[in-house]
């Protein structure tokens, strides 16, 4: 009897799958096409809401000495009992927040940051895991921990804020 008669001949060990005939592949490409459908009409239906506050998109231009501010963030903190807060980066001197996920309504205090740029962390020499001194930041104080800046966001409006800032230990008037 040769092994693949006897093979044939066995009685199913319990438990144990039948052996599995190849696929064509014509089902892998199924299930890709289906996977692509799903997502594109997933992605049409448009981006999710976060939540049904009355949001307004916010945007606006930062300038450090007449320069547009290279990089950084911009932080706005509700001065009242707004039920938001919110940051986004500034890019070349613009930022933009999408209605989506802008703010509502309401007055709010603005804070804008700068840090030199990131190099190594360690340097030749450097004992290995020590913590790196912080980055220096490039705007003033009154600009960011100490703050007086401020914006009004209306709705319907453009809520377009320019924040025009100056290195210098007195600000211009």
């Amino acid at each position: 009897m040769t092994s693949e008669s006897s093979f044939a001949n066995r009685a199913p060990v319990p438990n144990q799958c039948p052996p599995r005939r190849p696929r064509s592949p014509a089902w892998g490409l199924a299930a890709v096409v289906a996977g692509c459908g799903g997502a594109l009409v997933l992605s049409a239906c448009g981006p999710a809401r976060v939540d049904d506050l009355p949001r307004e998109a916010v945007s606006g231009k930062v300038t450090l000495d007449g320069k547009p501010l290279e990089r950084g963030t911009i932080s706005f903190q509700p001065a009242s009992a707004s039920p938001t807060s919110g940051m986004v980066s500034i890019v070349g001197g613009s930022y933009s927040m999408p209605k989506a996920y802008g703010l509502v309504p309401g007055s709010y205090k603005v804070s804008i940051s700068s840090s030199e740029g990131s190099g190594p962390s360690e340097k030749l020499g450097d004992v290995p895991g020590k913590t790196p001194p912080p980055p220096k930041e490039l705007i003033p104080a009154r600009y960011n921990s100490d703050t007086t800046l401020t914006a009004e966001v209306k709705p319907g409006k453009s809520n377009s804020f320019d924040f025009d800032l100056t290195s210098a230990t007195t600000p211009k008037k």
